[in-house]
This record gives structure tokens, sequence and C-alpha cells, in this order.
């Protein structure tokens, strides 16, 4: 008798303790992450890639719709009619994208001066969140470092809705995306030559007045630049693995063997010449 009634005592604990562990069980399944299958540790999501896909040779849309920084909407292609600097940057970077500019400030004054005259340099934030105030700022920085070293009028600042910084960005192949407030992506500058056709692609923050003079020389055809700078372009050539201008000592060494055996088949040529006359 007293066995059934101590069964009959214990029915309602063991309810309790089996409805505690149900408890426990539901709590831990709503504490595990979306996604997560029992059994197997969760995989996060591996971040976009990020870099440069080089598309040299193809144009970048003329209609596509920025803000400079005065807030007047224009068209990309109105800065088309002469030799650009292509800069992706975003003005609140406070690491490379200042290096890169900074460095462009430094750089630009030390041009030659008829392709100081004849180029464009385009500052382009990716990030849609700024606007024309921004652009400004950055534009007020820069002019004080440049101080009179470069028209300031053919350097811009522009910003652009997403769909645009999209257009622009797929259109040179520049892959970056978005970590919190911060942005990671690539650091390079593009020439573009007249018209928006993609010369070359320069990375890094830092240049060479020779690296850019030679880009520039190469966006526009040969046309810019002295007849010293015209010579020095055939002196250099671009190396991709370097990522840079080298000085191409076979193209030197075979116009000097050149032109040494063709002074000596004139001198050979006319001094004969001279001797039969005089004989």
């Amino acid at each position: 008798m007293w066995f059934s009634e101590l069964a009959l005592f214990q029915v309602p604990v063991m309810l309790g303790v089996v409805m505690n562990v149900l408890k426990c069980f539901m709590v831990l399944l709503l504490l595990l992450p979306t996604g997560t299958v029992l059994g197997s540790p969760a995989v996060p999501a591996s971040p976009p890639p990020v870099g440069l896909d080089e598309r040299l040779g193809e144009v970048v849309p003329a209609d596509i719709v920025v803000t400079d920084e005065l807030g007047r909407s224009r068209q990309l292609g109105e800065y088309f009619d002469r030799p650009v600097l292509l800069a992706p940057v975003y003005y609140r970077c406070a690491n490379v994208c200042n290096a890169l500019q900074a460095n462009l400030a430094q750089i630009l004054p030390k041009l030659p001066d008829d392709i100081r005259r004849k180029v464009r340099v385009i500052s382009f934030s990716f990030n849609p969140e700024e606007g024309p105030e921004l652009a400004r700022n950055s534009k007020k920085i820069y002019r004080a470092a440049v101080r009179d070293g470069f028209p300031m009028d053919h350097w811009v600042f522009l910003t652009a809705s997403p769909d645009s910084i999209r257009s622009l960005t797929e259109a040179i192949g520049y892959r970056f995306y978005r970590d919190g407030s911060e942005f990671v992506h690539p650091v390079a500058v593009v020439t573009l030559a007249p018209g928006g056709r993609i010369a070359r692609y320069l990375e890094g923050t830092r240049f060479l007045p020779t690296d850019l003079s030679l880009a520039l020389m190469e966006a526009s055809e040969g046309r810019l630049g002295s007849t010293i700078t015209r010579l020095a372009s055939l002196c250099y050539s671009y190396d991709p693995e370097q990522r840079g201008y080298v000085f191409n000592i076979l193209r030197v060494t075979g116009v000097v063997v050149f032109v040494s055996a063709l002074a000596l088949f004139l001198v050979l040529a006319f001094g004969g010449r001279r001797r039969h006359r005089r004989t």
C-alpha cells in the first residue's frame, strides 16, 4: 500500500523534471546560429573577392550620372575630352585613399608643363553615403597641398548614386566590398584616353612622375608631351609583373646599334666618294 502511494507521489515530480529538460532544450535551439545543423559547425560566409580585372581597351560608359563637388549633376562623359587619371577612393577613408591622393598632390606639380595643362584628374567616391560637401572639403585639402603646381579646375571630386557607382566600378573591373563603416578595396589609378577608353592601370599608393607621365602619354597615344617626354617613352615600357614602367635596355640597345651602323655606312659611302673624286 505504501509503495503505491509513493509511486503516485513521484509522478508529478518526474513530470516536472521532464518539462524542465524540454525547456532547456528549446532554449538551446533558440541560441543556435541561423543555419546551424546539429552535429556540424556553422560555416561562415566568405567575403566577396577584392581586386582589379584589367579591361584594357574597353570604354567607360559616358552616360553615367555623377555629382561634382558643387552639387551639380553631370554625365561622366563630359570629363572625357582629354586624357583622364581616374582615382577610385572614398573621402572618409583615413588610410590608403588619403595616401593615394596625397601622393598625387605631390606628383602632379612635377609633371611636364604641357602634360599638366592637358590632363584631367578625377577622384571618384564609391561610398554612396558621401555627398558634395565631403567632396568640396577634400578638394580644399588637396588644393592647399598642390598650391599653384597644378590647375585645380582640372582635378574634380565626384560622388554618385549606388547605381552609378556600380556601373563605373564594373566598367573598370574594380571589385570591393563594405565592412561596417569601412571598405575593403584595391588601391590603384586608371588612365583613360579621350573618349573614356581604358589605357592603363597603376596600382599602389605611390607613383613616380615618370610613371604618370608615361601612362598619360600612352593614354593620349603619344600626342601629349614635349619631344624629350616622347623620347623617354621610347626608352621605357610597362612591366605587368612590376606594375610599373621600367627601362627597356633591349630597345635602347637596338636603337643605338642601328644608329651606329647607319652612321658607319654613311661615313664609308660618302667618305669613299670624296676620295674617289680627289683621285
